[in-house]
């Protein structure tokens, strides 16, 4: 198999995802793709434009005879997450993303690579390309920052969604119609700590690194019981308050996103000096539990310990009363879906935490998702009522996004069942998705549209461990062909 991506079939569709590799394109920043959109666009004589959101529309006219037929809305967001191994040294504002091929998967080499949403978009291109294709009228949707804030999805004008069909390329299982998706509720903690307090002689810093976990999604990778960074380091550090009478925490950091499964935390600690040795034991005694316990999920876990200055940091009142908070925190699934007993219907992710020094203050950051309103109700208000007993701390609620639940049987979803069947030889599962989707906005946008969301295979999204299938992209390719040709 050629290494080269633009090698792959179908050579249509890979094309323009190893276009897209070039182009840095995180959240908040894809002006660069939304030129290429642009260009694209114009290339192909296709009417576009670009709202002030950011978002990119694109508009193909029917093919020949088939001017009478309903607009289809094919759907994807510029944006990635950006998630990188620890021993790799990359800058996702100026970077490319580097493919490598393997068994049958794209990876990235040591980053996340960006097929989530990468594949969808470059699907849709290929199908905006496609001089053969028969269809009705086509419209690309690319929105900006699904990965964070939901803002293009959010701002979209109710104008570009009045179609029949709306097909969401954003979900990651070959096989898998969602017609379903969780709502997502953030939750902003602050821990306000006392005055710190000066560090003599009589103690010692200490700088733990808790790296190489797997992360992952922390919608679909929620339920497979990988190590959450900041959870293990404060349970950790809880462990090392019952064996010890003083250390005193001088600032504490950990994952990258909130809906990222964090995959590295840290802490600076200072230790009297007389227990320093001892408390380093102790510690690393207490990682080998959770290496042992995560040996499955994080088999690359690692605790690294090295000598650190301190000069100023927490009471260790304030110390404990924070670990001890974080502990209490949920964190992974809280309920499985009745409807649906192998989908996640409710979680909650501590993704964030971070120190700001000036204000002698701790930040962390929780993303809850549910496929229930009432049950997102309930896990901020678990949050809440931890913060209540914990009088030092804060808590906003900043955003929300809505579950989305459309009928699971209508003329889109029989033609993208039909097809797929046709194409593989296996039944479509129309099903629930325990992760954020943009179609809840449009769905309230135009409630007469029939949505659906699928996509190839992407393994480990939101961590550098991510992959894409090529055969996978390959079905979704000829199924969504197929089907633009009876709607």
């Amino acid at each position: 198999m050629s290494s080269n991506i633009r090698d792959l079939q179908p050579q249509e569709v890979f094309a323009y995802f190893a276009d897209l590799c070039t182009i840095p394109h995180i959240s908040g920043h894809e002006s660069a793709v939304g030129d290429y959109l642009l260009n694209f666009a114009a290339q192909h004589n296709l009417k576009a434009e670009r709202d002030s959101a950011g978002n990119v529309i694109i508009d193909k006219p029917a093919s020949a005879g088939r001017e009478g037929h309903p607009l289809v809305i094919l759907q994807s967001h510029q944006d990635m997450v950006p998630a990188v191994r620890d021993d790799v040294k990359h800058d996702f504002l100026t970077d490319p993303i580097r493919p490598v091929i393997r068994d049958g998967k794209i990876f990235a080499d040591g980053t996340s690579l960006g097929a989530d949403d990468g594949i969808g978009m470059s699907l849709a291109l290929a199908l905006l390309a496609d001089e053969k294709l028969e269809h009705g009228p086509l419209r690309a949707v690319f929105t900006v920052e699904e990965e964070t804030t939901m803002k293009g999805a959010a701002a979209l004008d109710a104008k570009y969604l009045q179609g029949q069909y709306l097909i969401n390329l954003d979900s990651e299982d070959d096989g898998y119609i969602f017609i379903a998706s969780a709502g997502s509720q953030n939750l902003n903690v602050s821990y306000f700590a006392d005055e710190r307090e000066h560090m003599g002689d009589d103690v010692t810093g200490l700088n733990l690194e808790l790296i190489g976990l797997s992360g992952g999604h922390s919608g679909t990778d929620i339920h497979l019981g990988r190590a959450n960074g900041i959870m293990v380091l404060a349970k950790m550090l809880s462990a090392m308050a019952d064996r010890f009478d003083f250390f005193y925490l001088d600032e504490i950091h950990g994952g990258t996103v909130r809906n990222a499964i964090p995959n590295q935390a840290g802490c600076t600690i200072a230790v009297p000096n007389e227990d320093f040795a001892d408390f380093k034991q102790e510690l690393l005694i207490e990682f080998a539990k959770y290496r042992l316990l995560f040996e499955d999920t994080d088999p690359q876990m690692r605790l690294e310990l090295k000598d650190a200055e301190v000069e100023e940091a927490f009471s260790f009142e304030d110390t404990i009363n924070l670990v001890s908070f974080i502990c209490t925190l949920p964190d992974g699934p809280e309920r499985f879906f009745p409807k649906a007993p192998d989908v996640v219907e409710t979680s909650c992710n501590v993704g964030v935490i971070s120190t700001k020094r000036d204000e002698d203050k701790v930040e962390i950051t929780l993303l809850a998702r549910s496929l229930s309103a009432f049950a997102l109700d309930n896990m901020a208000a678990k949050v809440e009522s931890l913060c209540f007993l914990c009088d030092k701390t804060d808590l906003q609620v900043p955003r929300r996004e809505e579950p989305w639940q459309s009928p699971a049987d209508n003329d889109l979803i029989r033609a993208l069942s039909r097809n797929y069947e046709a194409v593989t030889g296996r039944k479509m599962k129309v099903t629930a998705l325990h992760a954020g989707l943009e179609t809840a906005a449009f769905a309230e946008k135009n409630p007469e549209l029939q949505l659906a969301s699928l996509g190839p295979t992407v393994t480990h999204p939101h961590s550098f461990a991510e992959s894409c299938d090529i055969e996978a992209v390959h079905t979704a390719w000829v199924m969504l062909r197929q089907t633009l040709a009876e709607l």
